[in-house]
């Protein structure tokens, strides 16, 4: 049986022939290209998980500075002049972020990637922070580091429902809320589930997972993220 991730069904959904090429022909590491917004997104989220690792005294941005340059991910930039481009929007981004956020918290999870499965399917997510507003109760944020409509509204709900479900089937906490939250723009997108919301959505994440299993032909889906592809050199669609 086969593992759904927040990735997989985004890439499913996206296009079916991409997710063959990527996860059933396995060619990913044959076609993958080094870019740009990938390693700065690493940057950034391997930064404020180091930088929430640290002691409460010892978070000022000094130190956040600090540890982003050491966590500065090279690969995929085409110029000098590029990569420091990028180098100083991470700055920004930060300065923006130590000035609104409460650094005084101790995280509940960092970068904790869990598992566990729902009916025939094995779910698979990392969450990049998880902070407690109760004994029983915490909060999810997950960091994007791209713009805030670059994912369907759909594929973020799915995501936030698989995370929801790894936590509380991992450690017995009820996940109050989800948080998207987009350091670019420095906005929050909240979602949250009724009972019968989540069971709906679990129901369809299972129902992807089939449509996986059941699917034969793969077909190629354009789109304005063809540009992001990988796969692009080999794709019937582009080339045909």
């Amino acid at each position: 049986m086969i593992t759904l991730s927040p990735f997989k069904i985004s890439i499913f959904l996206n296009c079916p022939l991409r997710y063959k090429f990527h996860y059933i022909d396995k060619l990913y590491k044959k076609y993958k290209k080094e870019r740009n917004y990938l390693s700065f997104g690493d940057s950034l989220h391997r930064t404020l998980r180091d930088f929430f690792k640290i002691e409460i005294e010892e978070r000022n941005y000094e130190n956040l500075e600090k540890i982003y340059r050491k966590n500065w991910l090279r690969k995929g930039y085409s110029s000098l002049e590029e990569e420091r481009e990028w180098g100083l929007k991470g700055i920004k981004i930060l300065k923006r972020f130590y000035q609104l956020e409460d650094f005084k918290i101790k995280p509940f999870l960092l970068e904790k990637g869990l598992q566990g499965y729902y009916r025939s399917f094995r779910l698979s997510g990392r969450i990049d922070r998880a902070d407690l507003i109760s004994e029983e109760e915490v909060i999810i944020i997950d960091y994007k580091t791209g713009k805030t409509k670059e994912e369907s509204e759909m594929v973020n709900k799915l995501a936030a429902a698989i995370y929801k479900f790894l936590l509380e089937k991992n450690y017995c906490k009820k996940v109050v809320k989800v948080i998207n939250y987009y350091l670019l723009s420095q906005k929050k997108v909240f979602y949250t589930f009724s009972e019968e919301e989540f069971k709906n959505y679990l129901q369809l994440i299972e129902n992807i997972g089939w449509a996986i299993l059941k699917e034969k032909d793969f077909l190629p889906k354009k789109s304005s993220l063809c540009k992001y592809c990988d796969f692009v050199e080999i794709c019937p669609a582009d080339n045909g």
